[in-house]
């Protein structure tokens, strides 16, 4: 079979879907339909929590989803997964033969009965434990995929990834879309719109905290640059992309005085937020970019980590004491326990959260904590 190519109305559905995710399920069927494979769905799940965070069907059997996340969330094609790195598109049959996966209750309970024998597997999103995972079925009659099935799926993730990562920043991409720049300003990312000629339409507080001497960019002429030559071009091409309404893509700027990174992520303007932008009196927007400082470690709700790692309310308070550094006799003491309680929740801290120490703690609080207030960080989208 050879697939057609995506259209600009799918293209436009999956950016679509960063800000009302229920439209991930329209998503996978259409993939599904252009491929000739049976449905799909998006996962956002963690294997050490034996639990499904979000789950977007596409036309696939919701009683065996059920009996998955039941039973059989760690099976031949979760295991292979773990270990792939985000954007890399793998087929079920170059990584567990159909005549072994054939032979496990995975496939009798949860495949069998919806005459699912192939998949293709990407993993959208990752962060420890976590990852948000597309999937596309086939049946055994539908086969393996062929070359053009495979050549729209390699066109298609990094729209997808694109995607699911502005899902996850999903309190600035509505505020933008709003028009709340107040709410803006009170978030710890950086966040600056641009028209198509590359011109700042909006850049919000932490965006134009930047814009200083030993800052890694600077406004000039209602444009930001970057101030290291090497990467003004590198950000300048994705910012061109962004604007011929291609994926855009993101990039790492060293800044001065740490040893922590900015990432960058450049987005085009598409679908509905065509349409929002320009009822918010912005109707040249054309390039969202979004700047995350991982030095800037904001205050965590606790129901974030109850949420994202299933912790409990005592076990998550101790998480956020912890990610400070402080002994354990001083955690105790500030929070009012015994030694002996903070040592016993923060073994389940760190099995939950997949940490070993209180240094990669403080990092997984410091990476969940880009945001100062709205919905948590990867693990929750319901």
């Amino acid at each position: 079979m050879i697939s057609p190519p995506p259209s600009e109305k799918l293209l436009d559905l999956i950016y679509d879907a960063a800000s009302e995710p229920e439209a991930w399920r329209q998503v996978m069927t259409e993939i599904a339909d252009l491929t000739g494979s049976q449905g799909g769905i998006l996962f956002g799940q963690s294997l050490t929590a034996a639990r499904v965070y979000f789950d977007y069907n596409g036309r696939l059997d919701p009683d065996c989803n059920r009996v998955y996340q039941q039973r059989h969330m760690l099976n031949p094609w979760s295991v292979a997964m773990e270990s792939q790195p985000v954007g890399r598109i793998v087929f079920s049959d170059d990584v567990v033969p159909l005549s072994s996966l054939r032979s496990t209750g995975f496939f009798d309970e949860v495949l069998r009965p919806q005459d699912v024998a192939h998949n293709a597997m990407i993993p959208l999103a990752a962060r420890n434990d976590f990852r948000a995972a597309f999937n596309i079925c086939r049946s055994p009659h539908q086969g393996a995929f062929g070359t053009g099935e495979r050549r729209l799926l390699t066109t298609l993730t990094p729209h997808l990834c694109r995607s699911i990562t502005l899902g996850f920043r999903l309190d600035a991409y509505r505020a933008l879309q709003h028009a709340e720049y107040h709410v803006l300003d009170h978030l710890t990312i950086g966040v600056a719109l641009l028209d198509r000629r590359g011109h700042v339409l909006y850049a919000n507080a932490a965006a134009r905290q930047l814009d200083s001497p030993s800052g890694a960019f600077r406004l000039r002429h209602a444009r930001i640059e970057a101030r290291m030559p090497g990467r003004a071009q590198q950000l300048n091409k994705l910012i061109a992309a962004a604007q011929r309404g291609m994926v855009g893509g993101a990039m790492k700027l060293p800044q001065p005085g740490t040893d922590k990174p900015l990432t960058v992520l450049v987005t085009s303007v598409r679908g509905r937020d065509v349409g929002r932008f320009a009822d918010a009196a912005l109707p040249d927007a054309s390039v969202l970019l979004f700047f995350i400082d991982p030095s800037h470690n904001a205050r965590i709700p606790v129901d974030w980590l109850m949420n994202a790692y299933g912790l409990t309310a005592a076990e998550a308070k101790v998480a956020l004491v912890a990610a400070s550094g402080v002994a354990v006799a001083k955690m105790a003491d500030q929070l009012g326990l015994s030694t002996n309680t903070i040592k016993t929740h923060l073994q389940q801290v760190f099995a939950k959260t997949g940490t070993n120490r209180q240094a990669e703690l403080a990092r997984l609080m410091a990476s969940i904590g880009l945001l100062s207030s709205g919905a948590p960080d990867i693990p929750s989208r319901s």
